[in-house]
């Protein structure tokens, strides 16, 4: 069954927090990309509620227009209002990102932020971004990696770089992906698609961002990065019997041991981060991946 967005907007931006750093965006927007040397006409597939949008606009060109959409009708919503007295040239609109409701060779920058690892068929998707965008164009993706992810994630008091079974983590990824053939590893595969679709210069960045979260929480912004990493997953802790044997059942199903399965359970439900996250060094890396090409002319 498909993933669900529709009331997805407080934790959408409740996370952004943990995405990119500011200086990192403008650093790919300036030197990298070059998109803020003329106006340009930007979409994005899968905009939510325009999260990245926010981000990249102010960076971009004066005259710059962005297109936004998104399945998510109540994101869309959202977008169109948040955006409503903004100075920037922006439409919303409701469409599947496998069958684009755009114009071909209509824009100058199509994006897919955190949509690729979502999605069954993400080369589909990307044939989609391939037909709206002009040849000389640039395509721009920007994905997880979840096995990597959870190998840099580090709580000192619970020693997280030595006690987590990151096979575990690599088995769930692996049997999602063979089920339903969404990858929440295609951070790192994405270039490699582009190059077989015959986009040039492609190219893939790491996203810098490394958030630390350390006592006391004693701040509104170290509030919202504890919530954030909640959100995201530290903060999943079943006390109902049956709730953790469906937890336990789940993680076995994707091909994990159950003697593995048993003792990661039981050492997320030591960790309790959702109770304890607040005493605890905790520094964790976004582990994203952007990966651009350019449309043959």
């Amino acid at each position: 069954m498909p993933e669900s967005w529709e009331d997805k907007f407080e934790s959408l931006r409740a996370s952004r927090v943990l995405t990119h750093n500011a200086d990192y965006l403008e650093f790919l927007v300036s030197k990298v990309w070059r998109i803020d040397r003329q106006p340009l006409k930007i979409a994005e597939f899968g905009c939510g509620y325009g999260r990245f949008a926010s981000m990249l606009l102010p960076l971009v060109s004066s005259g710059s227009s962005y297109t936004g959409f998104d399945s998510a009708g109540a994101l869309v919503g959202k977008g169109k209002g948040i955006f409503a007295e903004s100075p920037y040239a922006t439409a919303f609109v409701r469409g599947d990102v496998n069958d684009a409701p755009l114009r071909g060779s209509s824009f100058d920058v199509t994006i897919a932020h955190l949509v690729l690892m979502h999605v069954p068929d993400p080369q589909r998707v990307l044939r989609e971004m391939l037909r709206v965008t002009r040849p000389g164009g640039l395509l721009i993706t920007c994905d997880a990696n979840r096995n990597g992810h959870n190998a840099l994630l580090h709580i000192e008091e619970t020693n997280e770089q030595e006690s987590v079974h990151l096979e575990l983590f690599q088995a769930v990824n692996r049997g999602i992906r063979h089920e339903s053939g969404v990858d929440y590893n295609i951070g790192m595969k994405t270039a490699v698609l582009m190059h077989r679709l015959g986009l040039e210069n492609v190219q893939a960045r790491t996203s810098d961002s490394v958030v630390l979260l350390f006592p006391p929480v004693d701040t509104p912004e170290k509030e919202q990065i504890f919530r954030a990493m909640c959100s995201e997953g530290l903060g999943y802790q079943p006390t109902d019997e049956a709730e953790i044997e469906r937890w336990r059942r789940a993680v076995i199903a994707r091909g994990v041991s159950r003697e593995t399965a048993d003792k990661e359970i039981q050492r997320e439900l030591e960790r309790d981060f959702q109770h304890k996250g607040r005493s605890y060094h905790t520094v964790s890396a976004s582990a994203f991946t952007f990966s651009f090409g350019t449309v043959p002319r």
